[in-house]
């Protein structure tokens, strides 16, 4: 039934409500789409950057501990030598 169809049986009213509903509807239809999208980039582009840089940050932190052993290892031999 088309537009005009409902407009005539039901009057004016009728065909407003019909219109919102139906404008309404195509909104919403838009609107997942494009959320779909959003998701779509998201699994694609963030979740790889994402685990990219949890790698990173675990070998950086690797680093770090390695070199804060080594300081505290220079740090012991060097009390070591002020006390003797």
């Amino acid at each position: 039934m088309e537009f005009l169809e409902v407009l005539k049986l039901f009057g004016p009213t009728a065909g407003a409500v019909v219109f919102y509903i139906w404008r309404d509807w195509k909104r919403e239809d838009r609107l997942t789409s494009r959320i779909e999208k959003l998701e779509a980039e998201q699994r694609e582009v963030i979740l790889p950057l994402v685990e990219k840089t949890t790698t990173v940050i675990a070998l950086n932190t690797s680093v770090m501990q390695r070199i804060e052993a080594a300081l505290e290892k220079k740090a012991r031999l060097n009390d070591g030598e002020s006390k003797s």
